[in-house]
């Protein structure tokens, strides 16, 4: 990962303040999604070694999403905005996870024009395509909560609301 900040040098020192613990949330959040893709894949193989239809549900699946949604609600309430969670979360997972790019080969943007608000840009490649992420983090109550998620590709210059 390579971390180039463009705040200006009055807002840089805040850097490492704000993104190592927007990381650390993106990083479990990945490793939830991961063992959550895992179980369901492990849930897929006994349904079929079962005998049931691939259209049915595997046994274990609705507790499965449930056990997944409360899991992600526990990780994400105490980092991010009410007004994120209300866009949801834990609607989806998969392999390659949402944010399991920065343990690899991606670029992160840093940058920050005011005091209480500064936003995070990460781009990767995908499935050989070119894909970003904007992450917009809110200093509130004296913590920095992730406060909006945005997802686009980088031939476009709009971004794309997002939940978690």
């Amino acid at each position: 990962m390579e971390l180039i900040c463009k705040a200006s040098a009055k807002y840089a020192p805040l850097m490492n303040e704000v993104c190592e613990p927007l990381f650390e949330l993106l990083r479990q959040q990945s490793a939830l999604e991961k063992e959550i893709f895992e179980r369901d894949e492990q849930l897929e193989s006994e349904k079929e070694k079962a005998g049931i239809p691939s259209y049915q549900t595997a046994p274990g699946w609705k507790e499965l999403m449930k056990e997944y949604r409360e899991r992600m609600y526990s990780l994400l309430k105490p980092n991010c905005t009410d007004k994120l969670l209300s866009r949801g979360y834990a609607g989806q997972y998969g392999n390659p996870q949402k944010f399991g790019y920065l343990n690899g080969d991606c670029v992160v943007e840093f940058k920050m024009r005011y005091a209480d608000k500064a936003s995070v840009e990460t781009h990767y490649t995908k499935a050989g395509l070119a894909q970003k992420h904007k992450i917009v983090i809110r200093l509130t109550d004296g913590r920095w909560l992730v406060d909006e998620l945005y997802y686009g590709f980088e031939k476009e210059k709009s971004w794309h609301s997002s939940g978690f």
